[in-house]
């Protein structure tokens, strides 16, 4: 089985951008839990990180937006935003292993799109700035349309994470998987900054006790009740279903109202 690890956690950009805006205490806990979060992962020795992330007109718009997107490319570049104090630069694809997950899925029954050309945003490169720190290790990366209707299910994503759990346990690398996004929050609204604590802390709990009857069954409109950056939930309910078999553990959870966003990290073991 090439699957050595597992996580989720928040790509709010606030996290880079305006780091100290929270305090120092709430700062260095959270700091701490991903730099503890690095040191899992690379103890699990992965060869390539497959990060699952929500689109935010970065790569398509309304004219064109697939439910998923796998990247094919040789490299990447990122981020796009210059503002969110994190280096910009290149990084290695592996699409070798893209193509293998992207026929895997089609002969399962779910039909990526995919694309040979991918920008990087903050979704991405916010969690890589922490866990790739010298983008050593090639990525590929997944995009989940997040951002305007018709979105996949949440049921629809679990089973896309089962499918790519098949396929990873034929891989012969190592593969690390990290989901991006989330948990509540609502920008562009007039709730920016509200965060619903108790949304996410159920949604954690539902994690950890592996109750996928239940996180799988959030509508669009029970999400959007917690703010329209909520729907980003869809790449942790991914990433359980790849990581099923596993339990999973909270790291971190804090309501960050500096950053706008109710943040968390979480891993399988």
């Amino acid at each position: 089985m090439s699957l050595v690890f597992a996580c989720a956690v928040s790509h709010t950009p606030g996290i880079r951008a305006w780091p100290d805006a929270p305090g120092a205490k709430i700062k260095n806990n959270f700091y701490t839990e991903f730099e503890n979060l690095y040191k899992k992962m690379m103890a699990a020795h992965p060869e390539v990180l497959v990060i699952i992330s929500s689109e935010h007109f970065t790569n398509f718009f309304l004219d064109c937006m697939p439910a998923f997107t796998i990247g094919m490319a040789d490299q990447y570049f990122g981020p796009i935003e210059q503002w969110i104090n994190v280096e910009q630069g290149n990084i290695s694809g592996d699409p070798n292993l893209a193509k293998y997950l992207l026929h895997s899925s089609y002969s399962a029954g779910i039909e990526l799109a995919y694309a040979h050309e991918m920008k990087l945003d903050h979704g991405i490169m916010i969690p890589l700035s922490f866990l790739n720190p010298k983008r050593k290790l090639p990525i590929v990366p997944l995009i989940i349309n997040a951002m305007t209707y018709p979105m996949p299910s949440q049921k629809r994503c679990y089973e896309l994470g089962g499918v790519l759990s098949k396929a990873l346990e034929k891989e012969n690398k190592r593969v690390a998987v990290i989901a991006a996004g989330g948990l509540s929050h609502a920008p562009g609204e007039p709730t920016h900054g509200i965060i619903d604590e108790k949304f996410d802390r159920d949604f954690l709990h539902q994690l950890t006790t592996n109750d996928s009857s239940t996180f799988t069954s959030y509508t669009d409109q029970q999400l959007e009740t917690s703010g329209l950056g909520t729907h980003e939930i869809r790449t942790w309910v991914t990433v359980a279903g790849i990581a099923k078999k596993l339990k999973a553990k909270i790291l971190f959870y804090e309501p960050i109202s500096a950053w706008a966003t109710g943040c968390g990290i979480l891993y399988y073991e």
